[in-house]
C-alpha cells in the first residue's frame, strides 16, 4: 500500500513550511495565489488526500480506451459495469489513440476519487512515466489489448500472434497464394504480432513473400480505400486480403464488385474483428470471435480485488485465444 503523503511532505518537496502548505490547501488569502497554485499541484502530483475535504475512500474506477464506438472496447466495458455494479462508480475516457491526450487524462486522476486505472493505450506511446506516477499516488493500474508498459500491474491480452496465424493458414488451406495483408502503424505492439505471424505462415507453406502485399497504415476510412486499391492494381493479383474489422471489408467488396472480381472465388476476404454484421453481410464474413464478455469479467474481477486488497500478486499476465468462424467470404461451398 502506499504511503499515506502528508503536508510536511509537501512542505519538504517545496522547501515551505508545514504552517504555509496548510494555510495554502485551505486557500487561505494569506498566501498569494501563485504559491497556492503551486502547492495545491505538487500536493495531487504526489497523492495528497485533504483530510477536510474527503470523507470517504475513492469510490471511482477509471477506464481509459483508445477509440470510441469501438465494439471490441464497448463489449469490455459493458462487461465490467455488469460486473463492479454499485460497487464502484465507473468512469470511460477515450485518449483517442493520443499518446498526449493519454499522458493528460492519466496526469489528471486524483487519487481521492479514483481508486483503480483501467487502460488500454494508444498506439504511439512512447513514455510510460504518466503510469507509473499514477500507481506512486496509490492508482492501481490495470492494462489491456494495447500494452506497451513493462512494469507491474496485472495485464490482459489477446493471442494476436496466434489470430493473425490461424487467419492466414485459413487462407492457405483455402487455396490462396497471394494473400496481401493490411497492418496498422508499425509500433503497435498488436500489429507487431499480427505481422510476424503472417510472414511465418508463407514461409512455413513456401509461397514467396511479396513485400507490395504488406501495406502498413493508419488505416482511417481514407487510408484503408488506398489500401485496397493498391492490393487490387498489384499484377499479380492478390487472391485474398487480411483486413482489420468489418468497415474495411465492406470497403473491399465494394472495390472488388467495381473490378468485376467475385468473393471468394476471385479474391477472398478475412477481417480479424468479429461484428454481428458479419454474419449477415453478402457475402457473410470470415472473422475471428473473441471472449469480450469474459475478458471484461476477468478484468473487474482483478479491478475489484486490487481495491479491496486482496491482490498480493499484481505481475499477473492473461492471454486470451480467439476463435475463427469461416464464413462466405473466404469459403464457397
Amino acid at each position: 500500500m502506499a504511503k499515506k503523503v502528508t503536508i510536511y511532505d509537501i512542505a519538504d518537496k517545496l522547501h515551505l513550511s508545514p504552517s504555509t502548505v496548510s494555510r495554502a490547501l485551505a486557500d487561505s488569502s494569506l498566501i498569494n495565489i501563485k504559491t497556492r497554485t503551486r502547492i495545491r499541484k505538487v500536493a495531487d502530483e504526489m497523492g495528497y488526500r485533504d483530510p477536510r475535504n474527503i470523507q470517504t475512500e475513492p469510490d471511482t474506477i477509471a477506464v481509459i480506451v483508445p477509440a470510441r464506438d469501438n465494439i471490441f472496447y464497448n463489449s469490455i466495458i459493458q462487461a465490467i459495469q455488469s460486473k463492479v455494479e454499485d460497487k464502484y462508480l465507473l468512469s470511460v475516457m477515450c485518449s483517442d489513440n493520443s499518446a498526449k491526450r493519454e499522458k493528460e487524462i492519466v496526469s489528471r486522476l486524483s487519487p481521492a476519487h479514483i481508486k483503480c486505472l483501467i487502460i488500454s493505450q494508444s498506439m504511439d506511446i512512447d513514455d510510460n512515466t504518466h503510469l507509473e506516477e499514477a500507481q506512486k499516488r496509490g492508482i492501481e493500474v490495470i492494462l489491456f489489448n494495447r500494452i506497451h508498459y513493462a512494469g507491474a500491474c496485472p495485464k490482459f491480452l489477446i493471442d494476436n500472434y496466434m489470430d493473425s496465424y490461424t487467419l492466414t493458414r485459413h487462407l492457405v488451406s483455402a487455396g490462396c497464394r497471394r494473400i496481401a495483408f493490411a497492418a496498422k502503424h508499425y509500433k503497435c505492439p498488436i500489429y507487431k504480432e499480427r505481422v510476424a505471424a503472417y510472414k511465418d505462415v508463407i514461409k512455413e507453406n513456401d509461397l514467396p513473400f511479396d513485400p507490395r502485399l504488406l501495406i502498413y497504415s493508419e488505416l482511417t476510412t481514407d487510408d484503408t480505400s488506398e489500401v485496397i486499391s493498391r492490393f487490387l492494381k498489384t499484377d499479380p493479383r492478390p487472391d485474398a486480403i487480411v483486413l482489420p474489422n468489418f468497415i474495411s471489408v465492406l470497403q473491399a467488396v465494394s472495390a472488388a464488385k467495381l473490378m468485376n472480381l467475385s468473393i471468394p472465388q476471385d479474391i477472398a476476404i478475412a477481417s480479424f474483428d468479429e461484428t454481428p454484421e458479419c454474419k449477415f453481410s453478402n457475402p457473410s464474413v470470415t472473422c475471428l470471435s473473441r471472449p469480450l464478455e469474459e475478458i471484461g469479467e476477468e478484468i473487474a474481477d482483478t479491478a475489484l480485488r486490487l481495491c479491496n486488497g486482496e491482490l498480493t500478486e499484481k505481475d499477473i499476465t492473461r492471454v486470451f485465444g480467439s476463435r475463427l468462424i469461416i464464413r462466405g467470404s473466404s469459403f464457397s461451398c
